[in-house]
């Protein structure tokens, strides 16, 4: 189900020992998150990733996620969430292409020698968050938008920044966007596992193990996530939705998306604009 947040937007630090988050979840505001100390494990949408110090994590707002914090010692991050309109002014300057390409879902090396640059944005914004005085929301807003902009910049100009998938679950990866490709065609267990040459049990617990999700409940999800598409997007019948993205009954559409949602579709489509 989605979590919401109260206010448009927040940042906070966590400081914790090696944990596995229990169970994937979205919500409907972006997150950026980064990684001032440990080593972590996350699964974004359908891709896997390995990252550490030094790196930041860009969740946006619906996108399905997991993180699990290995190593020893401490994991320190610093977690930025806000709702899509706050950056809405900085769009109408820069263009929405920009804003779009920075929060697309993936995890950004913030190069060594400008870390100390970073790492003085996130302290400002945490401290500027706490309502020094009435300026202060201008700062958090200014800040932010400098934080934006510079992962942009990094982006496009710096080498080697963009964090590519984990090679040590190469596989799960394979199958997981096989499945986010495929969503709308008939996918069974004992099918992938021999597409991809695994036992049936194997591919269940590996599956299961990297991402959080069993492999049905992944299916399902990555479903729902194209079916509210369709509902915010178009006009179309909630039966034609529910066949377009797998579901051969529109009852059971209709079950799994309040399991998901918490809300019917038709409720999800008429509060679009509280989404």
């Amino acid at each position: 189900m989605l979590q919401d947040m109260q206010k448009d937007f927040e940042i906070k630090k966590i400081k914790r020992s090696a944990f596995k988050m229990k169970e994937p979840h979205s919500h409907p505001f972006h997150e950026l998150f980064y990684l001032a100390r440990g080593e972590c494990t996350a699964f974004i949408s359908h891709n896997i990733y390995k990252f550490s110090r030094g790196d930041i994590v860009i969740v946006p707002a619906g996108t399905i996620h997991k993180t699990d914090y290995t190593g020893k010692g401490i994991n320190e991050r610093i977690v930025i969430s806000f709702k899509p309109p706050v950056t809405d002014w900085l769009s109408g300057i820069v263009g929405t292409d920009i804003v779009s390409e920075v929060m697309q879902a993936g995890v950004i090396n913030i190069p060594e020698k400008r870390r100390d640059y970073i790492e003085k944005i996130l302290d400002k914004l945490m401290f500027e968050n706490e309502g020094q005085d009435p300026l202060s929301p201008g700062f958090v807003s200014v800040a932010l938008a400098e934080l934006i902009l510079f992962i942009a910049r990094c982006k496009k100009y710096e080498e080697n920044v963009i964090k590519e998938i984990d090679v040590d679950n190469q596989i799960m990866q394979e199958v997981a966007t096989y499945i986010y490709t495929h969503y709308n065609e008939k996918l069974v267990l004992e099918d992938m596992a021999k597409q991809f040459n695994l036992s049936r049990s194997y591919l269940s617990k590996k599956f299961k193990s990297v991402t959080g999700f069993g492999f049905k409940e992944y299916i399902i999800n990555v479903r729902i996530k194209h079916a509210c598409e369709l509902l915010l997007n178009t006009n179309k019948s909630i039966t034609t939705i529910a066949f377009e993205c797998g579901f051969n009954d529109s009852n059971y559409f209709g079950d799994a998306f309040r399991r998901t949602k918490g809300v019917s579709p038709n409720k999800y489509r008429r509060n679009q604009e509280r989404i």
